[in-house]
């Protein structure tokens, strides 16, 4: 186990990937049937995975014998994941769905306490055509992770999901999961049924989200089973098809751009203004793009004579309010200009994707650029803490 520290640790970026329990258990028996034609998934006895979505069979978001989303655990490192075999089928890590496993991989990793996000339920859910079954799926996910962090209620903080497919379903759910004790909720950056986060359908949301004093954590995904309107994953992939590098370009370049582009939008339409006390936050994209965000929405906003009431000052959009943006172990950006991050970032893991990273990672990448101490904390804890409201 790595030496104690004398902060907190808090990985605000990690997730689960969801069992079949989910749907045989968990999911109200009214709905088990129309779940199987809206979105289902499940193991067949040779292992394999089944995902059906909208009547069709959903895109695998395996394309080989290694589960990218699950793969990593302790000790890993990116060489020894580059060297599995893609064409024998892997298991993937017992902390992605047993809680005892997780809390043992946390201890082995020097992490006090992580957020919990889902993985098929970040790709698959935003597509579901039919609302309510849409919000019956959520209320099983939420239940079941609820289920989930009750093996240490201190250390693994649940994320929710809600049905953005009918945004009065969204609301009872999310005043439903705050009774429970939910401190944050999970919206994916892209449309639902035609419409952005931003629309003004979803305002009840947000207001309740404010009220309510529940983080809204804006988490892109790849994106690769979406149609190509509704996220940037489906586009860059067809845009990359002819690389032929053998994995997906999707996953490094679509989750910023997702995120960029719901900041960009809410900047322009003056949604910090209306909702001063929501607490935003920007996870699994990386920092560095959020200041350029932010100055070329204050430069274009100039342009529009018609907009009134929006604070053309970045600072005045996200950094004097209660935002947060999650970092990687090897992004350099946040090291160099603590000026700019010191008070909203805060360093996520990734676990159990291929691509995680670790404390001593991230320790050693503020080393390098000689981050105080007092910094360093605030990073890796102390402003999670502060912006989630954590005891």
């Amino acid at each position: 186990m790595p030496p104690a520290r004398s902060y907190t640790v808090v990985d605000v970026d990690s997730h689960v990937y969801e069992p079949t329990d989910i749907w045989e258990h968990y999911l109200d028996r009214d709905y088990r049937i129309i779940a199987r034609s809206a979105f289902w998934h499940e193991l067949d006895a040779h292992g394999i995975e089944v995902t059906i979505l909208n009547g069709r069979r959903a895109r695998s978001l395996q394309r080989s014998g290694l589960n990218r989303q699950a793969c990593w655990r302790p000790g890993m490192t990116p060489e020894q994941i580059g060297t599995l075999d893609p064409d024998v089928r892997h298991a993937s890590t017992p902390g992605a769905t047993d809680p005892l496993a997780r809390l043992a991989d946390m201890d082995a990793m020097g992490v006090d306490r992580a957020f919990l996000f889902p993985t098929l339920f970040a790709e698959h859910f935003p597509l579901i055509e039919n609302p309510d079954a849409a919000w019956a799926l959520a209320r099983a996910y939420n239940d079941w992770l609820l289920d989930f962090a009750k093996a240490d209620a201190r250390r693994l903080v649940p994320v929710a999901v809600l049905p953005l497919q009918e945004p009065s379903f969204a609301v009872r759910e999310l005043e439903r999961v705050a009774k429970r004790g939910f401190r944050a909720a999970f919206v994916r950056p892209v449309f639902f049924q035609g419409r952005f986060p931003n629309h003004p359908s979803y305002d009840p949301l947000w207001k309740v989200l404010e009220d309510l004093d529940v983080a809204a954590c804006v988490h892109p995904s790849p994106g690769s089973t979406n149609p190509e309107w509704s996220s940037h994953g489906a586009f860059v992939e067809r845009v990359a098809a002819n690389l032929r590098i053998g994995h997906n370009v999707a996953e490094s370049i679509a989750p910023f751009l997702d995120n960029s582009t719901f900041l960009t939008a809410i900047a322009f339409y003056g949604h910090m203004e209306t909702y001063p006390r929501l607490k935003l936050s920007l996870f699994h994209s990386g920092a560095a793009w959020v200041p350029l965000a932010l100055e070329k929405s204050e430069t274009y906003l100039w342009l529009f004579s018609g907009i009134r009431d929006v604070s053309l000052e970045p600072e005045h959009v996200f950094f004097e309010r209660p935002s947060l943006v999650s970092f990687d172990s090897w992004e350099s950006s946040v090291a160099r200009q603590p000026d700019v991050f010191e008070n909203v970032a805060a360093w996520g893991s990734r676990y159990p994707n291929h691509d995680t990273g670790t404390v001593d990672e991230v320790l050693a990448t503020l080393g390098r650029h000689e981050v105080p101490g007092p910094t360093v904390a605030k990073y890796l804890g102390g402003n999670a803490v502060r912006h989630f409201g954590l005891g």
